[in-house]
């Protein structure tokens, strides 16, 4: 897997960018603030389609045009694909078009065309923040190896809100009961195969980030404990019908599912220090990176922001030493210092300033 070029046009703070990444490791140095995050950004688009950042499509357009477009050369099991992506701003709203090989596409095409694990700061939140952040993870990785399920995620997501506005109508006797009961075997029907694909996700990840910690952080123990709905997701929507119907909301199933996350036996949210967070969630990251590659033959390209801060020296030498295995990377840092003696020199080096990418001098 790996990403043979990449063009940016009016995206974020690239007024023009054409680049070649190296085959192996790429780093990428920069102040903060001059692009670094939003050029991983670019790349994760490349495959999920979607930012896994911005909340609106027209925060990716530069201030130069309407119209912000990333395009790729990628290649997978030795077969090159052109990706590209247009974000159009027209009016309040913003319409995003996909091509492949000259050919447009719906956005749930595009996953498992072109796959990597991402890592920046904002994915402490696995640890310190609320349950959707590790559903994210979930999601971001199993639309890249498991086919439909994005097509499945984006079904659900409506059914439970059609369902929502249906318990609001029930509740004002707008709509009978019994309207509900469609809605809520299709409900079940997604939820389960969703729970099923991130239960199996986490029990291949809770062995690999365990190993990956362990050797990392010098023994820690990392455990990780998927919490899903109930076996019988069906018959647990139909005994909360009366607390969704007073709430109107629907309080089971997948939507509601969580991660716990552990170190040495206790939860990590409460007490693990930043550079135990940031150890846990890159051990998950390269867990994550590991399933991909188990599932598809083929490691996917790792894209590492800011990576190495927080982290004492023997933790970065474990963790770039986690990096050697064949496959493409791309990391960043505001400074070169944080890296091994003899990992930059083996490195594609270049800096990034004002949203331009240059040689580092």
């Amino acid at each position: 897997m790996l990403l043979l070029s990449l063009a940016l046009r009016n995206y974020r703070n690239y007024s023009r960018l054409d680049l070649e990444p190296g085959p192996r490791l790429n780093v990428f140095l920069g102040l903060n603030g001059q692009g670094k995050t939003n050029l991983l950004e670019s790349v994760a688009l490349l495959a999920l389609s979607a930012s896994p950042r911005a909340r609106r499509e027209s925060e990716l357009v530069g201030p130069l045009a309407p119209e912000a477009r990333v395009e790729a050369v990628v290649e997978s099991r030795g077969r090159q694909s052109e990706v590209r992506i247009s974000i159009v701003v027209e009016g309040e709203r913003a319409r995003r078009r996909i091509e492949i090989d000259g050919v447009p596409k719906r956005a749930i095409d595009l996953p498992g065309l072109f796959r990597v694990t991402l890592f920046w700061p904002d994915d402490l939140g696995l640890v310190k923040s609320g349950p959707d952040h590790r559903r994210r993870l979930l999601n971001q990785m199993l639309v890249q190896v498991v086919p439909g399920y994005t097509a499945n995620l984006s079904r659900y997501a409506r059914v439970v809100e059609q369902r929502n506005s249906l318990l609001k109508q029930v509740a004002a006797r707008e709509q009978p009961p019994a309207a509900l009961d469609v809605w809520d075997v299709e409900l079940a029907r997604l939820g389960s195969s969703l729970a099923e694909a991130r239960a199996g996700a986490v029990d291949e990840l809770r062995d690999l980030a365990a190993a990956q910690h362990a050797a990392i952080s010098g023994g820690e123990r990392l455990e990780l404990d998927y919490q899903g709905p109930p076996a019988d997701l069906l018959e647990a929507v139909h005994n909360s019908r009366p607390e969704d119907l007073r709430r109107g909301s629907t309080s089971v199933g997948p939507h509601r599912d969580d991660v716990a996350i552990r170190l040495d036996g206790r939860e990590a949210r409460g007490f693990a220090s930043q550079g135990q967070q940031r150890t846990a969630v890159v051990s998950i990251k390269l867990a994550e990176a590991a399933v991909i590659q188990a599932r598809t033959g083929e490691p996917p390209v790792l894209l590492f922001d800011d990576v190495l801060s927080e982290l004492d020296a023997e933790r970065r030498q474990a963790l770039l030493a986690g990096l050697s295995s064949p496959g493409q990377v791309i990391i960043t840092s505001v400074e070169a210092d944080p890296f091994p003696a003899g990992v930059i020199e083996q490195s594609v080096v270049r800096c990034i300033e004002k949203g331009q990418v240059v040689g580092c001098g």
